[in-house]
């Protein structure tokens, strides 16, 4: 039956006049960037260059496909494959004539040297089939032919999300290899922007899923024992395909581009858009610079902040935000009553004296988690001495079944608050979140929020039988359908409120992005970390969305292994957020009186500091500019950012060395333009387009404006 079955796919194809050709090399082209694809299903991406195809890479199979019983085979007498003016069309029988995969590959002339990918897995037998595996693009790279020096030495982003909290960019390692799984890596740690890039000092290729949520996929690098760079992309959702089913593979594409990650970053984002994906204009306010409490910790006291408010608004920050420790219970959302011992009424009374000060208010709150003390005693009865392990809030006790489950009906904790994540696609737990917005809004008054967490990424898939999902992953894709609920709800409620979404260390889901209204550097372990990840949304949302810097005391510290503490190794690194656009924020502490840490205290010499650096952020707005990438952030010496302003242009320069030689003003017109390092006032003369080049001396940074003369 089952060859029949194939012989009348075959002869269907006939009919459609989809032939089977024996002809090797279907070729398809988008720019310089050519893709062919074998009859046996083998593929190589070129580069067009001089009107010849340049090798890059190879593939052994556009596809491949794994049973329980074993590796899936497609003949080449069993493929077909048509050229069309920009696509190809194909479809490919298996040996066996149970399985038949169709599917396209399109060069859209609106994104220039890039393809898009998609495929349908059909189960034409008549019995189950069980998938095991579905890889799409298994290539393997030698950086030489990308103009490295070396087979495994690329540049790289990639966009997974892991528990070390890695940079998002950075150079391949001999032995490196990393899953990038866009599921949950961890309980708490998942998600994040579905693209990897390798790029070396000529040329550069992307890969990235085009799925509209966020699936759980795969995109795993790794240098191999050779040498060579083994790229594939996995849908992980391969399972049971019931007869006549149809499984659809996440849509990919493949970008081929020069220059930096930011270029394939920025395509992937406007490919995304011409799908539907949408990226909302922030309000204003979203700009503005921020004070957050979080330099006295989760022990604050209202004395403390009280001391601090003054300083902040003489300062000209126009944010100040209430950061963890405010709440009962992570959960329930209601008020220490340690902290506030009259309730709601010292709560108001705080936010009162915020904007009494002209300062905005911000509540910090975490998301889809809740702490249940019962739960630890009978899970952890070892562990009750840790934080919060004792805190048991009303929801847990009350709505034990909103909890996220795995197979085996454990839930799944997240870390440093020792919580437990709640499923975010049961409406009760987004009506539970949206009352308490109301609330913070509405009865107390704040005007925005701060949420925070590692796990607003992403949640596990969901295994809970009282919530009765179609599939466990509804649970996963329901964490922007989450976040779309908390945006539209705020901003119903209030104007120009500001939504910042902070997932501690790790990436930022890419399907969040048009539910946040301020991104933020999120935790960066050095100034590197915040230019990298500044300069990676300024390449998805462009100017729509601010970046923050997150509070400039966490980049100049070191670990202590003596004391066992962080502690400053440096000033403080205002530069690097300003570089890339970045808004300003601090967690300063006020002097003269008691406090955990010290080394955060607002001292009148860093008093000044801070000054200038927010009469430089104020009278220049670096963040409602246009980032303009005229510069490898891998290959360019020093490291240079730039920001455009109308006719104006600011050139930020990084180097982690003393630097002393000339530098290019790359970007310039056919004028005279004036000089002028804008951070401390020193003049650098004019220069022209036509010899753009000046000489310079600095120490870790130098940030000049570019003025065109009249």
């Amino acid at each position: 039956m089952h060859n029949r079955i194939g012989s009348g796919i075959l002869a269907l194809l006939l009919v459609l006049g989809l032939s089977l050709s024996h002809a090797e090399g279907n070729r398809i082209t988008n720019g310089a960037l050519a893709f062919t694809v074998s009859n046996d299903l083998r593929v190589v991406v070129s580069r067009i260059e001089n009107g010849k195809d340049v090798f890059l890479c190879n593939s052994p199979a556009l596809f491949h496909l794994k049973t329980s019983t074993g590796d899936v085979q497609f003949p080449a007498g069993k493929v077909s494959i048509k050229q069309h003016k920009n696509s190809l069309s194909l479809g490919a029988l298996d040996a066996s004539g149970k399985i038949y995969v169709s599917g396209s590959i399109i060069a859209d002339r609106k994104f220039n040297q890039s393809l898009t990918l998609s495929f349908d897995v059909k189960n034409i037998s008549q019995a189950e089939i069980t998938l095991t595996k579905v890889e799409l693009i298994r290539f393997e790279l030698n950086a030489q032919n990308f103009g490295a020096d070396s087979s495994w030495k690329f540049e790289t982003f990639q966009g997974g999300s892991y528990i070390a909290r890695p940079d998002w960019v950075f150079a391949l390692t001999k032995d490196y290899a990393r899953g990038n799984f866009m599921g949950n890596n961890n309980p708490d740690y998942g998600g994040g922007i579905p693209v990897v890039d390798l790029w070396a000092r000529k040329q550069g290729i992307a890969f990235a899923s085009l799925a509209p949520r966020p699936e759980q996929i795969s995109l795993p690098v790794q240098v191999t024992p050779s040498g060579q760079v083994a790229f594939a992309l996995t849908d992980e959702r391969a399972g049971k395909l019931a007869a006549g089913a149809v499984f659809q593979p996440v849509p990919i594409a493949i970008i081929l581009h020069n220059g930096d990650f930011y270029n394939p970053l920025h395509e992937y984002s406007l490919m995304m858009q011409s799908r539907g994906f949408r990226i909302n204009q922030s309000v204003p306010s979203a700009r503005e610079t921020e004070w957050c409490a979080w330099g006295y910790g989760r022990d604050f006291t209202l004395d403390q902040i009280y001391k601090a408010l003054p300083m902040a608004a003489a300062l000209n920050f126009k944010w100040a935000t209430l950061d963890d420790g405010w709440q009962d219970a992570d959960g329930d959302w209601g008020l220490s009553k340690e902290k506030f011992p009259n309730g709601n009424r010292d709560f108001k009374a705080l936010v009162d004296s915020m904007h009494a000060k002209k300062l905005k208010a911000r509540l910090w709150w975490v998301p889809l988690t809740a702490g249940d003390s019962a739960y630890n005693v009978k899970v952890y009865p070892n562990r009750m001495n840790e934080y919060a392990m004792k805190v048991q809030s009303k929801l847990a006790l009350e709505h034990p079944d909103w909890f996220v489950l795995d197979k085996d009906g454990n839930r799944y904790q997240v870390e440093w608050w020792n919580t437990y994540v709640l499923c975010p696609a049961l409406p009760e737990v987004r009506e539970y979140y949206k009352k308490f917005l109301t609330k913070a809004l509405n009865e107390w008054g704040f005007d925005g929020f701060k949420i925070d967490g590692q796990n607003l990424n992403a949640v596990p898939p969901c295994y809970n039988p009282a919530h009765h999902h179609a599939t466990p992953y509804e649970s996963c894709y329901a964490i922007p359908e989450f976040f779309k609920m908390v945006y539209q709800t705020v901003n119903k409620l209030r104007d120009n409120a500001v939504i910042q979404m902070c997932p501690c260390g790790s990436n930022f889901s890419f399907y969040n992005i048009p539910w946040t209204s301020q991104f933020v550097a999120s935790d960066p372990s050095s100034s590197w970390q915040v230019r990298h990840r500044g300069k990676t949304f300024q390449a998805l949302v462009g100017n729509k969305v601010p970046f923050a810097g997150d509070h400039v005391e966490l980049t100049n510290r070191q670990w202590d292994v003596a004391s066992q503490k962080s502690l400053p190794f440096k000033s403080e690194d205002f530069a690097s957020t300003v570089a890339v656009g970045g808004v300003i924020a601090t967690k300063f502490t006020a002097p003269g009186i008691k406090q955990m840490d010290s080394t955060v205290m607002l001292t009148p010499d860093k008093e000044a500091i801070w000054k200038n650096w927010m009469n430089v952020y104020d009278k220049e707005q670096l963040s409602s500019g246009e980032y303009v990438n005229l510069y490898d952030i891998a290959f360019d010496v020093p490291e240079t950012h730039v920001i455009k302003k109308g006719n104006v242009l600011y050139y930020s320069f990084f180097s982690d060395k003393p630097f002393n030689g000339n530098v290019t003003l790359r970007g310039l017109g056919g004028k005279t333009y004036s000089v002028v390092d804008y951070a401390n006032g020193k003049k650098y003369g004019d220069v022209t387009g036509k010899n753009p080049n000046i000489s310079v001396d600095f120490r870790d940074f130098l940030l000049l404006k570019v003025v065109e003369k009249p």
